[in-house]
């Protein structure tokens, strides 16, 4: 990033508050030569290691392949392990720690995401994962910066939030900014917004801060001693009171978002109860399936959003499918860990039925699901959990997808 660049960033008004993150980073990844000034480095078979014992920060190497690369960098005392994943899931992931007499403090994860809704196209959305100043160890037989991920994010990348943009955020012309939920120890704390000022995507250089980025340091000023990992220590926004007798449109919104974020925080707290109940294949599938759920809920609910826009109620009808379809997954966990569906769709089939089970049933069924639904992004997700679902349960595939289509916000 040119010096030109940040001086009309800076002098412009409109994007004054842009703070960059990092400063003067430098390449501590070795390839071929020796690396100057860096307590750790990245190897060339994806190894980071202490620069003066050689000794192996992790014990299992960067997963790096054709569509995965890996760069460390140094910026002042902190070190950043770049992932780039440039497959159909693109992706990046900046792990920043500290090392100091073989002593590494995880600092801050940043997560982003490209993903497509079908109306409004491409869009980014992420994660800011703060820690809870303890020292962190590398787990054995895991990648660092998966272990890292594990101790700071858990599983908040399969619970995407939709952040709104602060009205009063300015951005400039040609730059991306992305408001992303902000996670301590797994909890949510609050939201962020990030810049990158010049660039379409993600990119480390470019980073800036628009609201709520704090920085690692003054983080753990701010932090009681002895009580570091406390929630209410963290500075987050203020949430507005919902007025649920009010019908105003900014009302709604306001309670619409907290409703929301409610149904959203159960299911958070019921992924991991579902996961803790099963093997680890399972564990591994179920991982992938509700990163397929977060892919299918964002895209539909935005193109909802879409449909709806320029309309005022735009905003109100994403969040009611937000919630819709957030609360027809937590039945689905809840089914994965009990073998109970709990979403009525059977016993609404059987009372369809009558006393013609035989033939009525099946008719009931289809009936209930409603339409062919020909969404490429949510047949992913369904196939997923069907197959899950038949190899726990032995429930009929065919059934099963007729399920899933009757819980869309579509079909209530």
């Amino acid at each position: 990033m040119s010096k030109l660049f940040w001086l009309g960033v800076f002098l412009c008004p409109s994007i004054v508050a842009a703070e960059p993150i990092f400063h003067n980073l430098q390449s501590c990844t070795q390839d071929g030569n020796v690396t100057i000034n860096c307590s750790v480095v990245l190897d060339s078979n994806g190894f980071i290691l202490d620069a003066g014992s050689g000794k192996m920060l992790s014990d299992t190497a960067e997963p790096t392949g054709a569509f995965n690369s890996f760069e460390l960098y140094r910026d002042g005392s902190q070190y950043i392990l770049a992932n780039e994943n440039i497959s159909r899931a693109r992706s990046r992931r900046w792990v920043v720690f500290g090392y100091e007499g073989g002593k590494i403090d995880l600092q801050r994860i940043y997560i982003f995401s490209l993903d497509t809704a079908k109306q409004s196209g491409p869009y980014w959305h992420g994660y800011d994962c703060r820690p809870d100043f303890k020292l962190f160890t590398p787990r054995s037989g895991v990648p660092f910066s998966e272990s890292a991920m594990q101790a700071l994010c858990g599983d908040v990348e399969g619970n995407v939030v939709v952040v709104p943009k602060a009205p009063a955020i300015s951005v400039p012309s040609k730059s991306l900014a992305v408001s992303v939920p902000v996670y301590r120890a797994g909890t949510r704390v609050g939201a962020a917004t990030y810049l990158f000022a010049g660039s379409d995507e993600p990119n480390l250089l470019a980073l800036a801060c628009l609201s709520n980025c704090v920085s690692s340091t003054s983080e753990k000023a701010k932090l009681p001693a002895g009580n570091a990992s406390s929630a209410s220590s963290v500075s987050a926004i203020a949430k507005e009171t919902c007025n649920p007798d009010s019908f105003t449109n900014p009302d709604l919104i306001i309670c619409g978002q907290q409703s929301f974020e409610k149904v959203d925080a159960v299911l958070n707290e019921q992924y991991k109860k579902t996961l803790a109940s099963l093997s680890p294949a399972d564990r591994k599938q179920l991982t992938d399936v509700q990163r397929r759920w977060v892919r299918f809920k964002e895209a539909y609910c935005e193109d909802l959003y879409q449909a709806v826009l320029p309309g005022a109620e735009a905003p109100i009808d994403k969040l009611t499918c937000l919630a819709q379809t957030t609360t027809a997954r937590l039945g689905e966990l809840i089914y994965l860990q009990t073998g109970m569906p709990n979403d009525g769709f059977y016993k609404a089939a059987s009372l369809m039925a009558g006393q013609d089970r035989e033939s009525g049933l099946k008719a009931s069924i289809n009936l209930l699901g409603g339409g062919d639904f020909d969404d490429p992004v949510w047949k992913q997700y369904a196939d997923g959990q069907c197959e899950m679902s038949f190899r726990l349960f032995r429930e009929d595939l065919a059934y099963c997808a007729v399920r899933m289509r009757f819980q869309l916000p579509m079909n209530r």
